[in-house]
């Protein structure tokens, strides 16, 4: 039987437990820290985290008008260069 482990358990990490032998501090490697606060939006200003809820909600509720399309992104890109 082959035996599979979570992405947690391959985490290179640094576990450092309290009198009790409980678990207090745990301590990763920074580029795995800033890859964790950019995948989950930690590193997101108020207003961004609103940016996405509204284009989520947006996304739900089907309004393809809020959105740019990838060649008119294209254009637009092509006239700032």
């Amino acid at each position: 039987m082959l035996s599979t482990m979570s992405t947690a358990e391959k985490l290179e990490k640094r576990i450092l437990f309290n009198e009790a032998g409980e678990p207090e501090v745990v301590m990763i490697p920074y580029e795995k820290f800033v890859e964790f606060i950019e995948a989950h939006g930690l590193d997101l200003t108020e207003e961004e985290r609103e940016s996405v809820k509204e284009a989520r909600r947006d996304i739900a509720s089907g309004n393809r008008e809020a959105f740019v399309s990838h060649d008119e992104l294209v254009r637009e890109l092509e006239c700032t260069e």
